[in-house]
């Protein structure tokens, strides 16, 4: 192979690399000899130049095999698992695993922290106490096997030079390239080697993919890429110019989506996992997945293995409700009557992440506690002086400013966005 200098020279230039060069430069990532410089001009003449169907193909493939790749018994088949692309309120996950894990689905889940305005699942599940994200891979394989459902970080095994590459796209500015997204994804979902995947696909301001356009053609080169390695896939484009459901910000955000496992929480929320579970039923060729998933939903089966699942990774959901709340509250009320279609979802998540609930720089800590709680869905009719939400804050000025922000962000008079739209079949 050419010299890592030569590699991005090649790509900067325009160059096709081949794939034995993206596997020798993903395993050179993994095991620390391409520094992270390197890695950071290769992300940056990949957005730039762009990646062939066949790099975007090889350098998913050399992600996989990075590290280690999960081998199951059969018998534990079927197993699934479902991704989002990133969004503003996007609890999903959280719901969804359960709830596919008690349809018979085995989900082994290994998901992301915050990137970009965009809350991760790792950070939410890390603001229930004690709740363990960093399992080792036998214990992430004891947990599928006994419980079904298993949602963990990136690990050092499973493909690794994701966790570098994954870790610099935010900071380089380089997150909404698609074809590094779809390696991204892909990589970590194939090295889980689950049967089935089902792509949730965001669109709009709140969004990486702005147009519908952008997001359909990372949905298609996700089923795509998916079936080259073997997998039955589907993708969803949903919409993401409001929040998904009523809370934004990560222990707001488990709250509410413990509230959807009880048979309660927001309907968009409630709506959306029991789509991606029956998406994912179909693929395992459950019959009558639909119904299925929202019998589990609405009897307290799902809640039921979520419980399961928090106690099994140490978490404390008696403390996590005991939780105070972040000390600072400002409330945003109507300031005129009319439609409000809600917040537009890109501010609301850059004003979460100011208050602390995201990241600018890979090292930050994040605030478990603040964020924005709804009292009035997107897309209601609402009077002049009515409470819309509150913003909570670790300080009254921060609270305040965020306050303001997202009183800017509203959306008046304008009709709501369909959820679902647009279904990509494999």
């Amino acid at each position: 192979m050419a010299s890592v200098t030569d590699l991005l020279a090649q790509k900067r230039d325009g160059g096709q690399l081949s794939a034995g060069e993206l596997y020798a430069f993903a395993s050179g990532i993994a095991s620390g000899e391409v520094p992270s410089y390197q890695a950071s001009a290769f992300l940056m003449a990949a957005y730039i130049r762009g990646l062939s169907p066949g790099e975007t193909t090889a350098l998913t493939m050399a992600i996989r095999d990075s590290g280690r790749v999960m081998k199951w018994n059969a018998s534990l088949s079927p197993l699934a698992d479902k991704h989002s692309t990133g969004g503003v309120g996007d609890k999903v996950s959280i719901v969804l695993a359960p709830l596919a894990a008690s349809m018979g689905i085995r989900v082994p889940m290994i998901s992301g922290r915050s990137l970009g305005h965009t809350g991760g699942t790792l950070d939410k599940l890390k603001s229930i106490p004690g709740f363990r994200v960093d399992l080792s891979i036998d214990r992430f394989l004891r947990q599928i096997e006994e419980i079904g459902v298993c949602m963990i970080g990136q690990t050092p095994e499973l493909a690794p030079a994701d966790g570098v590459l994954y870790s610099l796209r935010d900071a380089t500015a380089t997150i909404t390239s698609i074809p590094l997204i779809t390696a991204s994804i892909l990589g970590k979902k194939l090295a889980e080697n689950p049967d089935f995947m089902v792509f949730d696909v965001k669109c709009g301001s709140g969004a990486f993919m702005k147009t519908p356009e952008q997001a359909v053609t990372l949905a298609r080169m996700l089923v795509e890429t998916a079936g080259q390695a073997g997998k039955g896939a589907s993708a969803l484009v949903t919409s993401m110019n409001q929040p998904t459901g009523l809370s934004v910000g990560n222990s707001l955000e488990v709250a509410e989506a413990i509230e959807v496992l009880e048979g309660r929480g927001p309907r968009d929320t409630r709506e959306l996992a029991l789509t991606l579970a029956s998406e994912m039923g179909n693929l395992a060729g459950l019959s009558g997945a639909a119904e299925r998933a929202r019998e589990m939903l609405d009897s307290g089966a799902a809640l039921g293995v979520f419980h399961r699942m928090v106690e099994a990774q140490g978490g404390d959901l008696d403390r996590f409700n005991r939780m105070e709340e972040a000390p600072a509250k400002v409330e945003v009320r109507a300031a005129r009557s009319g439609f409000w279609k809600g917040p537009e979802a890109r501010v609301l998540g850059e004003a979460v992440r100011r208050l602390g609930g995201g990241r600018y720089r890979v090292e930050d800590a994040v605030d478990p506690l603040v964020g924005w709680r709804q009292e009035v869905p997107c897309g209601t009719p609402v009077e002049a002086g009515c409470l819309l939400g509150v913003v909570h804050g670790a300080c009254r000025p921060s609270a305040e400013h965020a306050a303001g922000s997202i009183e800017n962000a509203f959306q008046w008079d304008v009709p709501s966005d369909h959820l679902v739209l647009e279904r990509i079949p494999g």
